[in-house]
């Protein structure tokens, strides 16, 4: 059964995708209300009511969410949480892996540029990815 699979990192980047999943159909890009993208090193969201994140959208199969689970360091490192999605008037579940701990820390700059790409990929304003990046390195001085 397929799922739809809301990536905010580097699984935004199509030709990563393709790699790791390639059976994965790319839906479109979608705004997360009340969450907003951090860095812990990597891409993470957390909750924050009033904050919006751009995401994008995949359906993806069974053998899919087993390669993103390796990838992702599921359980350990990222647990799974599904999110209420409205699209076209119908609510439908989708599903993010999002951190279990981690302090914010700035990511590498080959990390950073493969999210860019995601976001070009899926037409979104990187506006939300700087912000990112900038209060990452705020909070490492």
């Amino acid at each position: 059964m397929n799922k739809i699979y809301i990536a905010y990192g580097s699984n935004m980047n199509k030709e990563q995708m393709a790699i790791r999943c390639p059976k994965a159909i790319p839906i479109g890009e979608y705004r997360l209300n009340d969450y907003k993208l951090e860095f812990r090193g990597v891409a993470n969201i957390i909750k924050c009511k009033g904050a919006e994140t751009p995401v994008a959208l995949w359906n993806i199969t069974e053998s899919c969410e087993k390669s993103l689970d390796r990838y992702e360091g599921y359980p350990r490192l990222y647990r799974k949480e599904y999110i209420k999605l409205k699209i076209n008037g119908q609510e439908i579940i989708g599903m993010a892996y999002v951190m279990n701990k981690g302090e914010i820390s700035e990511p590498s700059s080959y990390y950073y540029n493969i999210i860019k790409q995601g976001y070009k990929d899926f037409n979104i304003d990187i506006t939300p990815l700087k912000r990112a990046l900038i209060e990452s390195k705020k909070e490492q001085r």
